[in-house]
């Protein structure tokens, strides 16, 4: 039945690369299994544990990571073609790697989503920064840029979408977002017949309202919920994320953008850069946040939802001590390593995939360091 439902589903792909693209370039023509690699010193004997991912750089870059590790344990490894729904190739000795955010904007957005109150409020909710809502008229009177009146005008944003008063609404409460436990529980379902998670990344990867410095200053925003009166005149990215995230934004933050467009080809943080858009929707562990010096906003409430990186097999038919040395890797994978992987795998100065995967095992005390090593 479970592999029924993920194999009805194959058809929606453009959510999971939006978002999770997000500020990732191209990454570099490597082939993982050149001469050289753990794959090309498989033992001809035993058939190699094959890695699949999905098509982002960093995710190619962590299946020459596993291989690579396997290898190092004896045991023969390979990676895989990449594949859109990499859950779906768990089993029959192939470990797929699996972001669990992505994994349930794929195949349960609504799920993901949950349930969002009415945007009416109860008679105690607030607005951050805001008059009470049991107070109506002063909530009306209000505006986003502090010595205002309501007839002017709040200042544009970087990208010149049309200016408005900047009046702030009241807030309902709600249920906070799925954490990476339940994104979890909502994909667990749809792995293959008899395949499980046998590891999962040490840190979560949040999603998070990114800005520049310049606009953060400009509306002198910190939190989610300073965007309240604010977005009906800006640009947000990528335009995917608003089928899943759109209305969460809109009823508990305050915030309906004016647009939400189409990532560009050198991702959202450089949407963010050039000022196509105002605001971003990227993890919290991308590299190009503070590469660029960008701005992620507080989200206490937990408006938007969190993932971890998931490794899913059938371990009752991998060689021993595979599910292990996976746990191994599964344990490095914090935050800072989840950042330097993706930070090795994309930009001007990635390595090569071998080379990449090499510095990170040595980085994560994985893999002795070699002599002369830079």
């Amino acid at each position: 039945m479970r592999a029924q439902k993920a194999g009805g589903l194959i058809a929606a792909t453009a959510l999971a690369a939006g978002l999770l693209a997000g500020c990732t370039p191209t990454p570099g023509h490597d082939d993982p299994t050149a001469e050289g690699s753990p794959a090309a010193t498989a033992s001809p004997t035993q058939t190699p544990v094959s890695v699949i991912t999905g098509s982002r750089p960093e995710e190619q870059l962590l299946a020459v990571v596993l291989a690579r590790h396997l290898a190092n344990k004896g045991i023969p490894a390979t990676v895989g073609e990449p594949s859109a729904e990499p859950w779906g190739a768990a089993g029959e000795q192939q470990v797929a790697v699996v972001d669990s955010l992505a994994m349930a904007s794929h195949l349960v957005p609504d799920l993901l989503a949950g349930e969002v109150p009415t945007p009416s409020p109860s008679p105690t909710a607030s607005v951050s920064g805001a008059p009470s809502a049991a107070d109506p008229s002063a909530a009306a009177s209000a505006t986003a840029t502090p010595g205002a009146s309501p007839s002017d005008p709040a200042p544009a944003s970087p990208t010149g979408h049309p200016t408005a008063t900047g009046s702030p609404t009241p807030l309902p409460e709600g249920r906070p977002a799925a954490d990476a436990q339940g994104t979890t529980a909502m994909v667990a379902e749809y792995f293959p017949e008899d395949t499980e998670v046998i590891g999962a990344s040490s840190g979560t990867m949040r999603l998070q309202a990114v800005t520049t410095s310049a606009l953060s200053g400009l509306y002198e925003m910190e939190d989610l919920t300073d965007l309240n009166g604010l977005c009906d005149r800006m640009a947000f990215v990528p335009a995917p994320a608003a089928a899943v995230h759109g209305e969460r934004l809109e009823v508990l933050a305050g915030c309906e953008p004016a647009e939400w467009i189409e990532e560009g080809d050198a991702g959202a943080a450089a949407d963010l850069v050039t000022g196509r858009a105002d605001v971003a929707l990227l993890y919290g562990t991308n590299p190009a946040i503070p590469d660029h010096a960008l701005e992620p906003l507080a989200d206490a409430g937990r408006v938007l939802p969190e993932g971890r990186v998931l490794m899913v097999a059938e371990p009752e038919v991998l060689p021993e001590g595979t599910s292990d040395a996976v746990n191994e890797v599964a344990g490095k994978l914090g935050g800072e390593m989840l950042t330097e992987l993706q930070r090795l795998s994309t930009g001007p100065d990635r390595l090569p995939g071998e080379e990449a995967a090499q510095y990170w095992l040595v980085a994560a005390g994985l893999e002795e360091t070699p002599e002369n090593w830079f």
